[in-house]
């Protein structure tokens, strides 16, 4: 398991930067199996170190490129997150975090006709406003697909919000819960953005 100070959501890919011997540890470890692990956020505590408690739902990600750093022993993972999880026992720390965990499927739920559609151009305009702001958002695609669990979980990732904000998205039953939560969010950002520019 890797906690983090942020929110990993299935169908998204990540970067992260593992500098810490227990990760570096971890990294060797799956590299050498089926190249997964966990995430989860960290709920207090700091990120480096150890001593933080965890909240218990998280995602299973799959590393698909590593990289080596500039800095001795710093190294870059791409990881694709995959299922979401829970988990039902911690096992301690040593030699890295590890658990017991199962899959944590979102629920059935019937999407409303158009909110997909809703939340995209949320997204769209959410993306527009910051880059009037100057924020580059070259990198960044609004593209969400059409099935609503992978586009709620893709669409989570682009909401700019807090880490608890994030963690309700990713803890949220079902994918119209999901996508709702994310257009609310959407709008927010987006008034506070115009706000921003005087509009």
């Amino acid at each position: 398991m890797f906690p983090l100070g942020s929110v990993v959501f299935p169908y998204t890919a990540v970067p992260f930067r593992v500098f810490e011997p227990r990760y570096q540890h971890l990294l060797d470890d799956v590299l050498a199996a089926d190249r997964t692990f966990g995430s989860v956020l960290i709920e207090r505590g700091p990120e480096v170190g150890g001593g933080d408690q965890r909240f218990d739902v998280g995602t299973r990600v799959k590393i698909a490129k590593v990289s080596r750093l500039p800095e001795a022993g710093h190294r870059l993972i791409l990881v694709a997150g995959t299922q979401r999880i829970r988990v039902e026992r911690w096992l301690g720390d040593a030699p890295y975090p590890r658990a017991e965990v199962a899959l944590y499927p979102d629920e059935e739920e019937v999407t409303p006709t158009g909110l997909v559609d809703a939340v995209r151009a949320e997204v769209r305009r959410v993306m527009a406003l910051a880059s009037e702001l100057g924020a580059d958002t070259s990198e960044i695609s609004a593209t969400l697909p059409d099935d609503p669990v992978t586009a709620s979980y893709q669409a989570a990732a682009l909401t700019p919000v807090t880490p608890l904000d994030g963690y309700a998205l990713l803890t949220a039953p079902g994918p119209a819960t999901r996508l709702a939560a994310c257009r609310e969010m959407l709008v927010d950002s987006a008034r506070l953005l115009s706000e921003q520019l005087g509009n």
